[in-house]
């Protein structure tokens, strides 16, 4: 199946490795939730008989490992395997309940109870999420799952993220900065909406989205994906052109599909491939370069961008997860 070659080029015993350089892993560099998180979703989401099971089976026990006794989890694994933090971001937890609740619903029984086990080991966290983004990540996991508790929790998140997106501005109508994955939180709270039937919260990622479809297209007459570069983006702020990443084209693409909006959603596939600011592709034999910078691709290759791009095709190929329950 496409991009296991990559995958396995870059996991050893312990997991897929945070950076690469070429087509090699980087070894002293070690392992993030984020990634293992990120390459277990893909995974899950394959169709059954294209896995790799032994990827699976690794990125699962990663997650396991990393995950306390309080439900949240730890990100950063030494090389040696010592923990190098103690899960004071919340991005990794959102980032592993949404790849659990794949892996709970699409992965063979005996590991569907085990993805299971803990996920609802991390309820207690998920229902501590303060960021916007760990709550966009922990609900579009829980919205895959309909059954109590886990449909509760999703209200609970959702109705979070709707009142952070009511209290912004009307000139500036998105939570706080662009910074990254900007359309994550845009694209849980509309499968949030759909799923309960919340008119408000639909009209709410509708005034975002003005925004972001005019910040993050450019070109006049041949449109292409120009996301906010790493500097970030303030009200009242120029935008910054570099370094643009690859989690904003994989975070664009799956929102524009789940609302319909199919041409945007490959306009924005198409920024890895060359229709982009410079008109350099991104991806080459080795795999998806780091992002854009302005003397071009930033050649180092790490797992966020080779999952970014993964779970983008994906997204186009199979649909955005989770499936869409309209109310």
């Amino acid at each position: 199946m496409f991009g296991l070659e990559w995958l396995r080029a870059r996991t050893d015993a312990r997991g897929l490795l945070e950076h690469a350089r070429g087509g090699l892993p980087l070894l002293e560099e070690g392992y993030t939730t984020d990634d293992n998180a990120r390459a277990l979703l893909y995974l899950a989401l394959l169709p059954p008989g294209t896995r790799d099971p032994a990827l699976v089976r690794t990125y699962l026990a990663f997650l396991l490992y990393m995950q306390r006794q309080d439900g949240r989890f730890r990100n950063g694994l030494s090389p040696e395997g010592r923990f190098e933090d103690e899960g004071e971001a919340e991005d990794p937890t959102g980032r592993a309940i949404l790849a659990l609740a794949a892996a709970s619903l699409g992965l063979d029984p005996d590991l569907r109870e085990t993805a299971r086990f803990a996920l609802e080991r991390a309820l207690g966290a998920a229902e501590r999420l303060c960021a916007p983004r760990a709550q966009a990540y922990a609900l579009l996991g829980l919205l895959a799952l309909r059954e109590e508790p886990f449909r509760e929790l999703a209200h609970l998140l959702g109705r979070r993220l709707r009142q952070a997106f009511a209290q912004a501005e009307a000139s500036w109508p998105f939570p706080g900065p662009l910074t990254y994955a900007n359309y994550r939180l845009l694209e849980a709270l509309w499968a949030y909406a759909r799923a309960f039937g919340d008119r408000e919260a639909l009209g709410l990622v509708r005034r975002a989205q003005g925004l972001l479809d005019r910040v993050y297209f450019s070109g006049e007459g041949a449109p292409f994906f120009d996301p906010v570069g790493n500097a970030f983006m303030s009200p009242g702020e120029a935008k910054p052109l570099f370094d643009q990443q690859p989690i904003e084209a994989k975070a664009a693409v799956s929102f524009y599909l789940r609302v319909g909006e199919r041409p945007k959603a490959e306009l924005a596939f198409l920024w890895f491939h060359g229709r982009n600011r410079l008109g350099v592709p991104l991806v080459d034999a080795f795999g998806p370069m780091d992002g854009l910078t302005p003397q071009g691709p930033n050649r180092n290759r790490g797992a966020e961008a080779l999952l970014s791009y993964l779970l983008a095709w994906q997204a186009l190929v199979q649909g955005p997860f989770p499936r869409e329950e309209a109310p």
